[in-house]
């Protein structure tokens, strides 16, 4: 059952890949055009020995260290991304959930960011810059 399930999970990406600040790889146009794609960065202050654990609908997607970012194609529909970091601040193990129902044709780009003191969020683009923060 429990490999069933995680199949069904991890079968709601396509195609996925990190991506760091000297490399970019282009979505696939045919791809993208029946799915949506999904970009997580961090921030640029997020922390030098600090990493960020992504997963998408509960099954661990990466693991971004600095200067990286995630970038995949994914079915459309509603899905809940959630982070974490490693090493977990004082100790204990914070997710942070965000629900996202994604539509065909589009791009979904997040920023996680400190705004708790131990505990990292995901925010669009456009909060993260109005809060004056960096991407890279």
């Amino acid at each position: 059952m429990i490999a069933i399930a995680c199949s069904f999970a991890a079968g709601a990406i396509a195609e996925a890949g990190a991506l760091s600040s000297t490399s970019s790889v282009p979505p696939n146009s045919a791809a993208l055009a029946d799915n949506a794609r999904l970009i997580v960065w961090r921030a640029a202050d997020f922390g030098a020995d600090i990493y960020l654990n992504l997963f998408i609908n509960g099954v661990q997607v990466t693991t971004l260290g600095r200067n990286e970012a995630y970038e995949a194609i994914v079915r459309p529909g509603q899905h809940l991304l959630s982070i974490a970091t490693t090493p977990c601040p004082y100790g204990k193990t914070r997710f942070t959930f965000r629900r996202v129902t994604m539509k065909r044709g589009q791009t979904y780009a997040f920023t996680a960011l400190w705004v708790e003191t131990d505990r990292a969020t995901l925010e669009t683009p456009e909060v993260a810059n109005h809060a004056g923060r960096a991407l890279w």
